[in-house]
């Protein structure tokens, strides 16, 4: 036991002393790196946003959707994203918290339901989310790797009576016995629920398969290796790189009732599809398949031919319109206060979800130039200036892409996987722990420095801040004649606007907490956060 328990400690120092000191994960890996030391930084401080804005708040430990069509539900697709960033950000206490949380609220004897409401109803949220289930199964294998290696402390579920490894093979027993996978080997998107006759693409994870296939030898997980290309190359949307969001396992779309907000009749390469883009690109990179690097060579070909990282965005896939943007006119209305039209947004997205989903096509096979255009344009879409603790714009009045129009939980996740992979953080925890590497540094660059002036604060345009009784002073360089001042909540919701010269009196009275104070004028862009207690 004492000679266990040295290697433990040694092995935890050795990792320290390895790699820069992060919050997130640090497990030396050769995985390809983008901007890496760069990019955890935002790993860090946008994890513990998810954590102030989608936990915190609501008091269950469960991840919530503050905008979805039922503000503040929580879906068992949040407990397997959030184990995966609270594993990946060295977060123990959060992944059990989140783990807890879904075996008190969710969980059913053999899978998680897939929603609850605010007020605890899961009326229309029964049933098996089967991403969910692959989701939270491999977080917790893997955290069972850093409990025996020594890096994190074991844990038994009280609600459960099993450790992370067992409560993992349940789930992956129960995903066979309840029909998430056919007899066939396909998965299905629910318990018993699809399948034969129609999937979603979006959830298949054959890196996943491989590892539950070392853990769980009772279940022939190869075969859903296997299904799970067969139907990704028999799609319509193959030879582009591209999948729709509902399809029939030969390759056809599917006509009858579709599940959770389908759009365009689950025919377009949406929110659903493009995780497949992630999903295989970790194929591609921890297990060097041939079937995910040529899918995703595809994909890059066709984003490059549309303008590269710039054209990170949804599709159409169906005849004629095959390759097309999805409609630009066409708005989502269903999330974010359908009644307030002033937080609707286009179905059509170039953001910081779009282009983290398609950089991992380029971070799996791209060139260096290709890796180095798609860090750069991810980098648009964080507020470095402002050390912000989300992805996404504080304020965009073209494209809605800001805090307003986002639902601050879906492109949250699907931002910090692409970077996380980019930045070598998101890597198989196993291998990596069982046969250490030398850590290789990847591309060494900062995105942040060639960001369009626009996007950023002119370091010597400095705004100064004179607090008062009863208000705040702002002040702008002298040369500033004419200032457009704006104040922003952090929900994006403008509080102030107002031209004046370079000074401008805010009246802080009414107001608490953090907020964004711009100032613009034809001289330069000032940005700054505010804190008023």
């Amino acid at each position: 036991m004492q000679k266990n328990y040295f290697f433990s400690l040694s092995f935890s120092l050795l990792l320290a002393l390895a790699l820069p000191s992060y919050a997130v994960l640090e497990i030396p890996n050769t995985q390809p790196k983008v901007a890496a030391e760069a990019w955890k930084p935002v790993l860090d401080k946008t994890w513990e946003g998810i954590k102030k804005r989608n936990i915190q708040p609501y008091g269950t430990g469960l991840i919530h959707r503050p905008k979805s069509e039922t503000p503040g539900d929580a879906v068992s697709e949040g407990v397997g994203y959030g184990m995966l960033l609270a594993l990946y950000s060295n977060d123990q206490e959060t992944f059990n918290t989140i783990w807890e949380a879904g075996n008190n609220n969710l969980w059913q004897g053999c899978y998680y339901d897939w929603r609850i409401s605010a007020s605890g109803s899961k009326e229309g949220g029964q049933g098996a989310a089967s991403d969910a289930e692959e989701d939270i199964a491999l977080a917790l294998i893997f955290a069972n790797k850093l409990v025996e290696k020594g890096l994190w402390n074991s844990y038994t579920s009280p609600k459960m009576n099993k450790n992370y490894i067992d409560h993992a093979k349940k789930i992956l027993d129960c995903m066979w016995s309840t029909g998430q996978i056919t007899s066939s080997g396909i998965l299905a998107p629910g318990a018993g629920w699809g399948g034969d006759d129609f999937v979603n693409p979006g959830y298949f994870s054959p890196a996943w398969y491989r590892i539950f296939s070392q853990v769980d030898p009772n279940h022939n997980w190869m075969s859903v290796v296997e299904k799970s290309y067969s139907i990704i190359e028999a799609n319509p949307g193959y030879s582009m790189g591209l999948i729709p969001d509902w399809m029939r396992p030969d390759g056809s779309f599917y006509g009858g009732s579709l599940g959770y907000n389908p759009y365009l009749s689950g025919r377009a390469f949406f929110k659903d599809a493009i995780r497949t883009l992630w999903r295989v690109a970790i194929d591609a990179i921890w297990f060097d398949e041939p079937r995910a690097k040529a899918y995703l060579q595809n994909a890059l070909t066709f984003i490059n031919s549309k303008g590269g990282a710039s054209a990170s965005n949804f599709y159409q896939i169906e005849g004629e319109k095959a390759g097309v943007l999805v409609p630009a006119d066409d708005k989502w209305m269903e999330f974010n206060d359908e009644t307030n039209e002033e937080t609707w947004r286009y179905r059509r997205e170039h953001s910081h979800l779009t282009i983290g989903m398609w950089s991992t096509a380029a971070t799996a096979v791209g060139t260096d130039d290709d890796k180095i255009e798609f860090s750069n344009e991810m980098a648009k879409f964080y507020e470095y200036d402002v050390d912000a603790n989300f992805f996404g714009l504080i304020r965009d009045t073209v494209n809605l892409e800001d805090t307003l129009h986002n639902e601050m939980y879906f492109d949250q996740f699907l931002a910090w996987f692409g970077v996380s992979l980019m930045s070598g953080t998101f890597c198989n925890v196993i291998e990596n722990l069982d046969n250490p590497k030398v850590n290789t540094k990847g591309i060494d660059i900062n995105p942040f420095v060639s960001i369009p002036k626009k996007l950023t604060s002119n370091v010597s345009n400095k705004i100064t801040f004179r607090y008062g009784a009863e208000s705040i002073e702002f002040t702008a360089p002298s040369h500033w004649t004419k200032t457009l001042w704006q104040v922003y909540d952090l929900k994006g919701k403008e509080i102030l606007s107002s031209v004046s010269g370079n000074k401008l009196s805010f009246n802080s009275n009414n107001y608490k907490g953090v907020f964004i104070v711009k100032a613009s004028s034809e001289k330069g862009v000032a940005i700054r956060k505010l804190q008023i207690h």
